[in-house]
């Protein structure tokens, strides 16, 4: 456990230093608090696996760079201030949970249509005790809350993303996205009143590229 720990504290360490997060969230890296919750998010994610298949990612290190730091690389076009945040087809809490975890300070709503999913939602919220997280077992279609920000990993297109929840977001608010693969085919594809940005990062250990994708219209 120590060593997972430790590992944990270093790949938080790395994302540090990518500027993706302020001094003050830098800072948090370290912070003994955060570190736990994160353990026992790993933890309540592994076990709950073994019935309700939540991600095909078992191993711990995979968990904690392809789930946690991933995660963590939205915070690049997340500014410090209070926001409201949708995370569009949840699922098992990504990136919508980690982001909780450093930023309390964000209201933060998990969108999820699965029982069993919403269901490990519930339990990790009041595990980690994210009073500033809500969670809707609803498909994004039908909710009509608005929001600053919504966010979503690579669960469709660019463009079926932005269609499907342009009715969540707030005037002036934006969209955040994680893509690995064919960035340049769907950004081509996106309706020229969209301005858009794009941070590139590599994940550790397993070279792997992501693109965070900051759309506005």
């Amino acid at each position: 456990m120590q060593d997972l720990k430790e590992f944990l504290k270093q790949s938080l360490n790395y994302i540090a230093t990518l500027s993706v997060l302020s001094q003050n969230n830098q800072e948090k890296c370290f912070n003994n608090e955060i570190l736990e919750k994160f353990i026992i998010y790993l933890n309540e994610l592994k076990k709950w696996n073994k019935t309700y298949n939540l991600t095909s990612i078992e191993d711990d290190v995979a968990i904690i760079i392809k789930h946690f730091l991933d995660s963590l690389l939205y915070l690049c076009f997340i500014p410090e201030k209070q926001l409201s945040i949708a995370d569009v087809g949840s699922g098992a809490g990504f990136p919508g949970v980690p982001i909780a975890i450093f930023r309390p300070d964000l209201k933060i709503t998990l969108i999820e249509p699965s029982w069993k999913k919403s269901a490990f939602l519930k339990n990790i919220k009041n595990k980690l005790e994210l009073k500033h997280v809500d969670i809707i077992q609803e498909n994004a279609e039908v909710i009509r809350e608005k929001f600053d920000i919504v966010v979503s990993r690579a669960l469709w297109s660019i463009k079926d993303f932005v269609e499907k929840c342009s009715h969540l977001i707030k005037i002036n608010g934006y969209f955040l996205i994680s893509k690995s693969l064919k960035i340049n085919e769907e950004m081509k594809k996106l309706p020229a009143y969209f301005e858009t940005e794009t941070n590139e990062f590599v994940l550790p250990v397993f070279n792997a590229k992501r693109f965070i994708v900051k759309l506005k219209k």
